[in-house]
């Protein structure tokens, strides 16, 4: 998971960084700022998958929803409307709630050690 969000922070960055790769990967409107925000929280989202505070599942919790009203939705508007998978929403949404899963089977595993 943490390499997952190395990448994508890459991701954000590069978007930052050439902006021919910017105007393929993203819409015309898309705000250089959220860029910047997502390499912060893309940066945080791996040094914290590396060291697992236990308020860690929390913070991550709010980021699921955040994706799951985000890229969930319009994949599945993508997928109803237009009847194809819009690959980087599926993609998200599916990690992001894998990385939760994870997140839950460490909180349940440190609790049967503490015990």
């Amino acid at each position: 998971m943490a390499a997952g969000f190395a990448v994508a922070a890459l991701y954000h960055l590069a978007a930052l960084a050439i902006p021919a790769f910017a105007n393929i990967a993203y819409p015309p409107m898309y705000p250089p700022l959220r860029h910047v925000a997502f390499v912060i929280a893309d940066v945080l989202g791996a040094s914290l998958f590396l060291s697992r505070p236990r308020w860690f599942l929390w913070p991550y919790l709010v980021l699921t929803l955040q994706v799951l009203q985000g890229h969930g939705v319009r994949a599945w508007r993508t997928w109803t409307l237009e009847r194809r998978i819009n690959w980087i929403d599926a993609i998200t949404v599916l990690v992001v709630l894998f990385g939760l899963i994870l997140l839950l089977l460490d909180r349940a595993q440190r609790r049967r050690f503490v015990r």
